[in-house]
């Protein structure tokens, strides 16, 4: 409850500013310095600093937690050796616990009834997110390890600005391409690094699904752009909570098809009632994915998706650092990818500030 209240004071001047007309909207200037040229160079306000640290708090906390879970169930073998491969499953749990997340939003602001909306661009914003976590958690099960799986899909923040362009009508300057490229490249040094000191082999399979998941992230973000640019023109309110439901909804609609098609609905049961500890892990995925999308949706919500990545971006190098070290990796990293880490975190340091 008490995060809900917080959501709801948080986002109320964002409602007004993004969906009412310009006229009757309380703005929230950025705070603008006159550059040596006589430019003037807009940043964030104090308020809107805040609210990235809020959203970037809780993107941080939620999903680094949910990358242990998602770690731990891939990892985890049965008493036969039989790994949990029911992936699609696993995707209808973890939309489900989202879509009750936004519904109790929607329910704390009264926004239950708000069904204008354009719900094709929210479908296929839906069906490019669950394609995405999909081919990420297929990686997993494919042999891919989480370091080197979390890493390559660090460099989504390129399909991103992609997307942007291309659906979403959006330019970047030469200071955000070069960000991208330091994420990017730094990225890959600490993947090179990384799996130049572990044992195990990093499937064919596993990195063609991490580039499939890749491809969906720049659709999405692209669509995402869309979605809000057509919102404000037609002065329908889409909060955080409405985009996180509608979002998941699809998400969980798609999820339950190919589950059904591929039969592990049936299997993703079997499985979890002979592993009880399994159905924990996922039940914790489910709540920990569902309080982190709430944050990436608030984030989106007050910025732009680009923004939103870069969070995420650093989030993930996060993650890497804390399964290297909980796995005994930190020594094996090398001095290749500690340079490559230093290169991207002056990428992300330097999208965020």
């Amino acid at each position: 409850k008490h995060f809900l209240r917080a959501k709801r004071r948080s986002t109320f001047i964002h409602y007004q500013h993004l969906c009412l007309p310009t006229s009757s909207a309380p703005t929230m200037a950025p705070a603008e310095s006159t550059l040596n040229n006589g430019e003037v160079k807009k940043g964030l306000t104090a308020a809107q600093r805040l609210q990235m640290a809020q959203g970037a708090a809780g993107i941080y906390f939620f999903f680094i937690q949910y990358g242990k879970f998602q770690e731990s169930i891939f990892k985890y073998k049965s008493a036969d050796g039989k790994k949990f491969n029911a992936v699609w499953f696993m995707q209808l749990i973890d939309a489900l616990a989202n879509v009750l997340l936004a519904l109790a939003g929607r329910a704390y602001e009264g926004s239950l009834s708000n069904s204008n909306l354009p719900q094709q661009l929210l479908a296929m914003s839906g069906l490019g997110q669950v394609m995405s976590k999909y081919c990420l958690s297929a990686s997993l099960a494919a042999g891919l390890s989480f370091p080197v799986a979390t890493l390559a899909k660090s460099a989504k923040m390129v399909p991103v600005m992609i997307g942007s362009l291309i659906f979403g009508g959006q330019t970047f300057s030469t200071r955000q391409i070069s960000q991208a490229a330091a994420i990017v490249g730094g990225t890959s040094l600490v993947t090179l690094g990384e799996g130049s000191g572990k044992s195990g082999s990093n499937s064919a399979a596993g990195i063609a699904f991490v580039l499939a998941a890749l491809g969906c992230d720049g659709l999405v973000g692209g669509v995402q752009k869309r979605l809000k640019v057509q919102c404000k023109a037609q002065n329908r309110k889409l909060g955080p909570y409405e985009m996180m439901f509608w979002t998941n909804f699809w998400m969980a609609v798609a999820a339950f098809a190919f589950a059904s098609v591929k039969g592990e609905l049936k299997s993703g049961m079997d499985y979890c009632k002979a592993n009880p500890t399994i159905m924990k892990q996922l039940v914790k995925l489910g709540l920990c994915g569902a309080m982190g999308q709430a944050a990436i949706f608030y984030t989106i919500s007050n910025f732009d998706s680009v923004v939103c990545t870069a969070v995420t971006t650093t989030r993930k190098l996060i993650s890497v650092l804390i399964s290297l070290a909980e796995g005994g990796g930190a020594s094996k990293l090398g001095p290749i990818g500690w340079a490559g880490l230093g290169i991207a975190s002056v990428g992300i340091m330097g999208e965020v500030a």
